[in-house]
C-alpha cells in the first residue's frame, strides 16, 4: 500500500492542536519529533520510501518530506528545520514554512514521526 503526504493538523505540546495560518506561528514552535523505529527506509536519489514490515505499509516521501524526515532524526525543532531550509533554499523562502509543516503533519498522521516530549 502506498500512502501520499498531505493533512491539516497534528498534536504538539500536551495534545494542543495547532493549525498554522500565519507563518510567524511556525517560527515559534519548539516542537521536536523523532523517527518511528518501526519504519525502515530505502533511499532513491533525493526521495525516500519508508516501510513497516509489521503491517506492509509503504510511504513515499518526496524531496521536501525526505529532508524533513532526515532533519527530525537530528533533533531539530519545526523552527530549526524551517530556518535551515530557508538558508539552503533562499529562493523558496516564502513557501518553506508551509511545506515543512505540511510534511510534518503528514508524517505524524502516518505514524512515521513521533512528537517528542522535551
Amino acid at each position: 500500500m502506498k500512502r501520499f503526504i498531505g493533512l491539516e493538523s497534528f498534536p504538539v505540546h500536551n495534545d494542543i492542536y495547532y493549525s498554522f495560518k500565519n507563518y510567524t506561528e511556525i517560527m515559534k514552535i519548539p516542537q521536536k519529533f523523532r523517527q518511528n523505529p518501526a519504519f525502515k527506509s530505502e533511499i532513491f536519489d533525493n526521495e525516500i520510501l519508508l516501510y513497516a514490515m509489521s503491517d506492509a505499509t509503504g510511504i513515499y516521501l518526496n524531496e521536501t518530506a525526505s529532508l524533513v524526515w532526515e532533519l527530525c532524526s537530528k533533533n531539530y525543532s519545526i523552527a530549526d528545520i524551517t530556518g535551515l531550509l530557508e538558508e539552503a533554499y533562499p529562493l523558496q523562502k516564502k513557501t518553506i514554512g508551509e511545506d515543512v509543516v505540511s510534511a510534518i503533519e503528514s508524517l505524524v498522521m502516518n505514524r512515521v514521526l513521533i512528537p517528542q516530549d522535551d
